[in-house]
C-alpha cells in the first residue's frame, strides 16, 4: 500500500490500520453496498474516500469510472455510491460514485433513490448540509427564510413532481418524502 501518496490527515486511516480491517471491511462493504463518505486523497487517477460507518477502510474511485472530461472531486467532498470490488493486494474497496463533484451542482438525492429510515435520513441531512458548504451560493434558497418557504411551496406542489417522475405520491408521507422536500428547498421556487 505504499505506492500511492495516502492522506496523513488526523483521523485517516493509516495503512496498518486499514490492513488490520481487511477481513471486516470486506464483510461490511460488500459488492452492491450503497456507501457515503467523504474524499480524504485526491489523485489524477481518482480520489481515496473515508466510507462513513467503517473508519478504517479506504476507497479508491478511478476517474475512468466517470463521465468523459471529469476530474476528481475535492478533498473534503461528500460522496455516494456503490461497491463494485475488493482490491485484496492493497486493501482498497473499489467504488463507483453517483457524483464526482464537477462544475454541476450536486443532486443530494437521486429521483429513485429511497431514504428508508432515520439513519438514512440522518446521512441525507448530512450530505445536504455539505453540499450548502460547499455549493451553498449557488442555492437559488440561501436563507432560512427562502428555504422555508420553497420548502412549504415544493410540499404543497408534490403531487405534480412525482407524476412527472411516474411516481406516486406517499398516501401517508415517507422519510424519502421529507428528503425530496429538503432537497428541493434548494431551488424551487
Amino acid at each position: 500500500m505504499t505506492e500511492y501518496t495516502w492522506p496523513a490527515g488526523v483521523g485517516d486511516p493509516t495503512p496498518e490500520s486499514i490492513r488490520r480491517a481487511w477481513p471486516a471491511t470486506v464483510t461490511a462493504l460488500p459488492v452492491g453496498a450503497t456507501v457515503t463518505g467523504k474524499v480524504i486523497g485526491r489523485q489524477p487517477f481518482g480520489v481515496f474516500v473515508q466510507i462513513d460507518g467503517v473508519p478504517d477502510a479506504v476507497g479508491l474511485a478511478e476517474i475512468f469510472a466517470a463521465p468523459h472530461g471529469t476530474v476528481p472531486p475535492p478533498v473534503g467532498f461528500a460522496i455516494s455510491g456503490n461497491v463494485v470490488s475488493h482490491a485484496d493486494h492493497n486493501c482498497q474497496v473499489r467504488l463507483r460514485l453517483r457524483d464526482w463533484g464537477d462544475q454541476h451542482v450536486p443532486v443530494p438525492l437521486w429521483p429513485n433513490e429511497r431514504v428508508a429510515d432515520r439513519d438514512a435520513l440522518s446521512g441525507f441531512l448530512r450530505r445536504l448540509r455539505q453540499d450548502f458548504e460547499a455549493s451553498g451560493d449557488q442555492w437559488e434558497n440561501r436563507t432560512l427564510d427562502s428555504f422555508l418557504e420553497a420548502l412549504e411551496a415544493w410540499v404543497g406542489d408534490a403531487p405534480g413532481w412525482y407524476a412527472n417522475q411516474g411516481q406516486e405520491l406517499p398516501p401517508e408521507g415517507d422519510w424519502t418524502f421529507m428528503a425530496r422536500a429538503l432537497s428541493a428547498a434548494r431551488s424551487y421556487e
